[in-house]
């Protein structure tokens, strides 16, 4: 079994947002969701709004609305404050003033390119040829599989 790794990404003035990493697979946490990313699969446990996918001739981008805004958790420390390697992830936090941004550029084996999480959102890219499954619990569990 791999080991896991522990990390926290500034969200906000004092809290953040903890980043999970053992072996392919990233979770991401907050005090109201959980966010599990794996090569073929990314597991959402939260309440949620809506799920939407736009395809355009290169891009298809999958949409999921968040039911209340992401709370982030109290954190011992901040490892993260730019840009930075977790595992074979490479993540980047960004603070617009008005939003904040946690992309994610997934490895190679992940059937996903990367994923944008806001605070009311999560984004992911992949290529148009991709199929999108769901299987859900609806409003609180979506597990969302690629093919």
């Amino acid at each position: 079994m791999p080991r896991e790794a522990v990390f926290y990404v500034k969200w906000g003035q004092t809290k953040a947002l903890e980043l999970r990493v053992s072996g392919d697979t990233l979770t991401i946490r907050a005090a109201n969701m959980e966010i599990r990313m794996e090569p073929r699969s990314l597991e959402l446990r939260g309440k949620y709004t809506y799920k939407r996918e736009v395809e355009d001739q290169s891009r298809k981008t999958l949409y999921i609305g968040f039911g209340e805004k992401l709370q982030p958790v109290e954190a011992p420390r901040i490892d993260i404050l730019g840009s930075a390697y977790v595992g074979n992830f490479e993540v980047r936090y960004t603070d617009l003033d008005f939003e904040k941004y946690l992309t994610v550029i997934t490895p190679a084996n992940y059937l996903y390119d990367y994923a944008v999480v806001t605070t009311r959102e999560l984004m992911l890219h992949m290529s148009p040829r991709r199929k999108v499954y769901y299987e859900e619990e609806p409003y609180d569990h979506l597990i969302v599989y690629l093919v």
